[in-house]
């Protein structure tokens, strides 16, 4: 059992079934709701000690549930699992170059070109598209990296609010902001995310980050009350 006080939990009062194919943050937040917690604290409550911020441990939820660790992993998506999976192994793939190696690339198949190499095998013993080999063949100046779009993430989402709750309280700490967007922005987000993206804006708007390292600090395990407190 993970957990050293594991054995001092029992389960909750109401312990509502979970949906198939739900997703473990969605489930935490009705279970909590459901016994009138802050899905933030039994996020935390779930996790254990030491580690009250890191991942849910699917024992210490089967206990509160009332339901089997199989039962629960089979049911909800993101809840970690802990066996071992055999190694695959590695596929064959073609080879990644990277854009500062190509006018080296693109000069070696053109040197290797005039010894009468087909296009074919020179795509085989480079190990790229046969289209590169072509590019290189026409020019000697491999083409502009066309710049890639950045993707929208869950977490663009929850700039907004971070920088309301700076903006209305400067010393609020980033484990108050991670918890406030647990329990009142229905967030699915790490606390290091949270972490590394306010130090990051406060580095960057007066580098106070420098002078906030209490706030960085994992909490330790007076944050969350063990055994079970209702």
């Amino acid at each position: 059992m993970t957990g050293h006080d594991a054995g001092r939990l029992s389960p909750l009062p109401i312990r509502p079934r979970p949906v198939a194919g739900e997703s473990v943050s969605s489930y935490i937040r009705r279970l909590a709701r459901a016994n009138h917690l802050r899905p933030s604290y039994l996020h935390g409550y779930l996790a254990g000690p030491p580690r009250y911020l890191g991942a849910i441990q699917p024992a210490r939820l089967a206990i509160l549930t009332g339901r089997s660790v199989t039962v629960l992993q089979r049911t909800l998506t993101g809840l970690p699992r802990h066996t071992a999976l055999a190694k695959q192994p590695l596929q064959p793939s073609r080879h990644v170059t990277r854009a500062g190696d190509k006018p080296d690339l693109f000069a070696a198949i053109r040197r290797d070109a005039r010894d009468g190499t087909s296009i074919r095998a020179l795509a085989s013993r480079y190990q790229v598209h046969r289209r590169t080999i072509r590019q290189a063949l026409a020019d000697p100046a491999p083409p502009p990296r066309k710049p890639h779009p950045r993707r929208a993430t869950a977490f663009d989402r929850l700039h907004q609010p971070i920088t309301a709750m700076l903006t209305s309280d400067p010393d609020l700490s980033i484990l108050q902001i991670w918890e406030q967007l647990i329990d009142d922005h229905e967030a699915t987000i790490a606390y290091a995310t949270v972490r590394d993206y306010v130090v990051t804006r406060l580095r960057r708007r007066d580098g106070r980050a420098a002078t906030r390292q209490e706030q960085l600090r994992q909490p330790g395990p007076g944050i969350f009350p063990g055994p079970w407190h209702l």
